[in-house]
């Protein structure tokens, strides 16, 4: 797979701005005197939004376009649409450029108005003919897609070009994309740069992603490798998902890029999440793939990394020692979590055989003492784990898991994503999907309740509160790899039967449910009862 693509559409400005309005600047000429400077009280939100609403109800069209604003972004007011609309409206029809813009996009997209495209193009042109660029570029999009008038890209090119030469940034952007593909003109790479470098000038994602692509496979400029990590990195920091999905790639196989990255797979999957969050589709597959090279540790490392990154951020190296690696002082380290849970009085507790194989110790967050494995059967993926100390609480196993029935309701509680999620556990309900796992395999069911990475090992239990299976494993990344697609909420377990085999086997005594005062539970009852006996597993090497 190439790490760079281009795809280029139109993009329109979708939000409520002034910045297209062109307006006219005014001279001030100094004082011959010296005047005393005034201190002027910076006025707050609140007392902000009450002056423009005054200046508003009396008439002023640029403070009704204000106030629009105001309760569109909930500046000093609780965000209202309803009033957003009617104040900007107010100022439309007084012939202010910005609020017809603002209207037409509304009458264009259908947002809290009828979608009209007849009236969107009628205030665009009004908006136009004062001079704003948003809506010139807006026509420009409209002759492009053929929304509310004939397609006519020559046109198209015509409304673009007449807002990019005033400086407008999307204006720019769908120019330079018309003379990439060549629609309405003679198709010319080194003019799209140039109208693609004009608006990542003016930090336009879009147009810095684009850019960067170029610069990557040297199309209508010089092949720099060096200015397309930089580019796109920017557009990643912005939150283009395409330019985040473009960044992990790098970091996962930097070998073909000789300038500027280093492979760093935690920093690959934490730009993979934030893509696939924004709904990037490669992004997703890409993320199971990595997922199954990382341990539980390095997924919650790169989550961490996901989830600290905000706006204008770039996501930086991460400081968790790999797979392997000794801490500096030559003692072992925490190397990844799972979950297990109590199952006898004596201290016994059930896990996966994945989540402590290979395992110098093994210990329980938030306990002393090191836990004893017991036996671990690689086949069924389960491991008997002897806790110091004798628990208060222990779960009850359902009596007959064999009468389970697809369809049926459960429940799963654990520890995924220990570093980044909640530190008190995690509820995730769903069904039994169907009664056997991957490839048939009568040892496990199947589930949709979400799984992430330190969730092996969590009790599967049924409306009752009484388990029913154990966690194992999501989809197999051959399965992903085969359909190019990842399934939503494909998870698997060891069933019921299985774990008490398991326990029997191994002369552990364990509580089962049911019973004369057998009741179903709601959700919060099962995860308040599941905290007291189920623990967060370390694995330290």
């Amino acid at each position: 797979m190439k790490v760079f693509s281009i795809a280029l559409p139109i993009t329109l400005l979708l939000i409520l701005c002034g910045c297209g309005e062109k307006v006219a600047g005014s001279k001030v000429e100094a004082a011959a005197s010296a005047v005393p400077a005034v201190t002027v009280k910076e006025l707050t939100p609140e007392e902000k939004f009450a002056e423009t609403k005054r200046k508003a109800e009396a008439g002023d069209a640029e403070a009704q376009f204000n106030l629009g604003k105001m309760y569109h972004n909930g500046e000093g007011v609780v965000k209202d649409t309803t009033q957003a609309i009617e104040w900007l409206q107010k100022s439309a029809v007084q012939g202010n450029a910005n609020a017809q813009y603002a209207i037409g996009n509304n009458y264009m997209y259908g947002y809290g108005l009828p979608l009209d495209t007849v009236k969107a193009m009628e205030l665009f042109q009004k908006s136009a003919a004062q001079g704003n660029t948003d809506s010139l570029n807006a026509i420009g999009s409209m002759y492009s897609s053929g929304q509310g008038v004939p397609k006519d890209a020559v046109k198209a090119i015509e409304w673009f070009r007449k807002a990019a030469v005033q400086g407008n940034a999307y204006a720019q952007l769908n120019l330079g994309g018309m003379y990439y593909r060549g629609e309405g003109t003679y198709k010319n790479a080194a003019e799209a740069a140039e109208w693609y470098q004009k608006a990542a000038e003016q930090n336009n994602m879009f147009a810095q992603y684009y850019l960067g692509q170029m610069h990557a496979q040297g199309e209508g400029v010089l092949k720099n490798t060096a200015k397309a990590i930089e580019l796109i990195q920017k557009a990643a920091a912005q939150g283009y998902a395409d330019a985040q999905f473009s960044m992990g790639v790098l970091y996962t196989h930097s070998e073909g890029v000789p300038f500027g990255i280093t492979l760093d797979k935690i920093r690959a999957y934490a730009w993979f999440n934030l893509a696939s969050e924004r709904e990037n589709k490669n992004a997703k597959i890409w993320l199971a793939n990595i997922e199954a090279e990382l341990t539980p540790a390095q997924r919650a490392e790169g989550q961490r990394l996901a989830s600290n990154w905000k706006k204008g951020d770039v996501i930086p190296a991460s400081t968790y020692i790999p797979l392997g690696s000794a801490s500096p002082d030559g003692k072992p380290t925490n190397q990844g979590t799972g979950t297990a849970f109590i199952v006898s009085s004596e201290g016994h507790a059930l896990t996966n055989h994945h989540v402590v194989n290979g395992c110098a110790e093994v210990k329980i967050a938030g306990h002393e003492g090191i836990v004893k494995v017991i036996i671990s059967d690689s086949v069924n993926d389960l491991a008997l784990l002897q806790l110091p100390g004798k628990p208060k609480d222990i779960a009850s196993l359902n009596p007959d898991p064999g009468k389970l029935r697809q369809g049926e309701e459960i429940i799963v509680f654990g520890y995924p994503l220990n570093s980044v999620l909640s530190s008190g556990g995690n509820l995730t309900p769903g069904i039994i999907s169907a009664m056997t796992g991957l490839e048939n395999n009568t040892n496990q069911i199947q589930i949709t309740a979400p799984i992430q990475g330190g969730s092996s090992g969590s009790p599967v239990m049924d409306k009752k509160g009484d388990v029913v299976g154990v966690v194992s494993s999501r989809l197999d990344m051959k399965a992903v790899r085969a359909t190019g697609s990842i399934p939503q909420n494909v998870n698997f377990a060891v069933n019921g039967q299985t774990a008490k085999a398991f326990l029997d086997a191994n002369k552990v005594s364990y509580k089962t449910g049911g019973g004369l005062f057998s009741r179903e539970k709601s959700n919060a009852d099962i995860a308040e009862e599941a905290r007291k006996w189920t623990v967060l597993v370390e694995c330290w090497k």
